[in-house]
């Protein structure tokens, strides 16, 4: 039914949300003795990493130099914690159970270093053919250029696409680049408006391959 499954990572397989503000947040205070609003930091989730910075410039008027100094300051921290950040419900088995199914791909706006940090703990890496990080693209979410990009590395037709998502950018992404969508609040705290997606669920663990043949047969 599929030709691809294309994973987000943050907020869909790791509960992240917490550490990155957390890690964030010590980063501006350290490298530019910033105190970064957490409200603003929400209200960028779910973009990629690469279009955070983009905000930030904009917002404090940072340098090259700053950004680079709060990068460093940033992976420091934060890329040996993931080797302690729980998955979500379900991600484990179900990034298994639909690799026999249909070839993957993991499509984030973490680094490369980030999202491999993180595969590596949960022993996920043989189950993506590829790994479409924000080292790799222009656009991030809600642009479709990921998406899009992760299609191609897997020699797939974007329409024959399945994307699962938390977040309302990545949701938007997926569905520009003319995807099948399924939202997931687990990671996002029931806090996002996803309804733009093809399909809900609360949880992975209410994700199954029969739900997904019936509610995408035909389509």
């Amino acid at each position: 039914m599929f030709e691809a499954i294309l994973w987000d990572m943050d907020g869909t397989i790791v509960d992240t949300e917490r550490v990155v503000w957390e890690v964030m947040q010590r980063a501006f205070l350290d490298a530019v003795q910033i105190e970064l609003p957490e409200a603003l930091f929400e209200s960028l989730l779910g973009q990629s990493e690469l279009d955070f910075y983009r905000h930030m410039v904009e917002k404090f008027s940072l340098t090259e130099a700053d950004v680079q100094a709060i990068k460093l300051a940033f992976d420091r921290d934060y890329i040996p914690m993931l080797a302690d950040v729980p998955p979500l419900p379900g991600a484990l088995e179900k990034v298994a159970d639909f690799a026999d199914r249909a070839p993957q791909a993991l499509v984030t706006g973490s680094t490369n270093a980030q999202a491999r940090a993180v595969l590596d703990a949960l022993d996920l890496a043989g189950h993506f053919r590829h790994v479409v990080a924000c080292d790799l693209y222009s656009k991030g979410k809600p642009d479709p250029e990921p998406f899009l990009l992760a299609a191609q590395k897997l020699g797939v037709d974007p329409s024959s696409c399945l994307v699962l998502e938390d977040s309302p950018s990545g949701v938007t992404a997926a569905k520009k680049a003319g995807m099948k969508v399924v939202g997931i609040h687990e990671g996002n705290k029931g806090k996002y408006d996803i309804k733009h997606a093809d399909l809900e669920v609360a949880s992975l663990l209410d994700l199954e391959w029969d739900l997904l043949l019936s509610r995408f047969a035909g389509a």
